[in-house]
């Protein structure tokens, strides 16, 4: 990686402005051309250097109010089937397998945004009723200390 992947990928850790035409002015800011830049986030992503470019949603922009963290305790053979569905689920932004401690028996976590807390509670209920799992574990925010991603290259010159 050369210095000038190093800055790009300084770019990308900021918050892409809403903009038409936002790698045209990650370019400017590096000196090179549109075309230039997406070939090197096409190679950054190749070399598996960069997984993923993606949006990230603030929920409570969105209308949702109601924001809970819920551990389900699936039985192992069903874990695929049920966390491929919950995924599925328009209101459910994580879905995951966790390796727990062995007194820990809810491996399914799932982040489920709703409207109101009466929406969140029928969610709760088609995934009680659809998959037959009434053992879980609903985790509320109290409040939030920090929300902020890595940034791998804070000092790159620009």
């Amino acid at each position: 990686m050369d210095s000038t992947d190093q800055k790009l990928m300084s770019e990308l850790q900021e918050e892409l402005k809403l903009e038409r035409r936002p790698f045209l002015r990650i370019a400017k800011n590096l000196g090179l051309t549109e075309e230039e830049v997406l070939s090197r986030i096409d190679n950054l992503l190749k070399q598996g250097l960069i997984r993923r470019l993606g949006l990230a949603v603030k929920p409570e922009k969105l209308g949702h109010t109601t924001n809970v963290m819920i551990a389900w305790n699936v039985p192992e053979e069903k874990m695929e089937e049920v966390g491929a569905a919950l995924a599925g689920f328009s209101e459910i932004s994580h879905c995951y397998e966790r390796d727990t401690p062995p007194d820990w028996k809810h491996r399914l976590f799932t982040m489920i945004h709703a409207r109101s807390e009466e929406q969140l509670q029928n969610i709760i209920q088609q995934v009680k009723d659809r998959f037959d799992i009434d053992d879980y574990r609903l985790f509320r925010s109290l409040r939030e200390l920090k929300k902020a991603s890595l940034k791998i290259f804070p000092e790159a010159e620009k």
